[in-house]
């Protein structure tokens, strides 16, 4: 039997394949290896605030200058401290991620169309950290952006990991 007796199949057929390659592509994809999550001394050097920031400019301003540091036995931002963190790392397509959860686009943050990020959220005793450094999308081995309150603190190495 061919194709030509069922006229839609060749359709469907292309439209799933191209689902399945989109999802693959797309979707947040788990990194599980351990050089994948932040290490080392990052300090805030700007910030900016969404359009559902609840955090004050003169409290985001306060922020700057402030280092978070990563470790795997702590992670500490301010007077915040997680003793015994566990990291949870993702590899997302930054249009998409970018756009459905905080209404930007990559060239908000300076980035490629079709670039990838790592997301990493820290975890302390089974919740997630509340501390500035908690929810950070990289954007590269030297910048990410910590999201605290709906504002984006744009961070830089500071020091390298010991």
């Amino acid at each position: 039997m061919s194709h030509a007796s069922f006229p839609g199949i060749g359709r469907v057929a292309i439209v799933a394949a191209t689902v399945v390659a989109a999802g693959c592509q797309l979707g947040p994809r788990p990194v599980t290896d351990e050089g994948a999550r932040p290490r080392g001394e990052w300090q805030v050097v700007a910030h900016r605030a969404s359009g559902s920031a609840a955090m004050s400019t003169v409290d985001a301003e306060r922020q700057v200058g402030s280092v978070v540091s990563f470790g795997p036995g702590a992670v500490t931002s301010g007077a915040d401290t997680c003793a015994k963190p566990t990291y949870i790392v993702h590899l997302v397509y930054a249009e998409r991620y970018l756009y459905r959860q905080y209404g930007l686009h990559t060239r908000d943050l300076g980035l490629y169309p079709h670039q990838d990020v790592r997301v990493t959220e820290v975890f302390c005793d089974g919740r997630k950290w509340p501390g500035l450094g908690g929810h950070v999308v990289w954007v590269d081995a030297e910048r990410g952006y910590a999201i605290r309150d709906g504002t984006w603190f744009e961070l830089r190495r500071a020091a390298p990991p010991v």
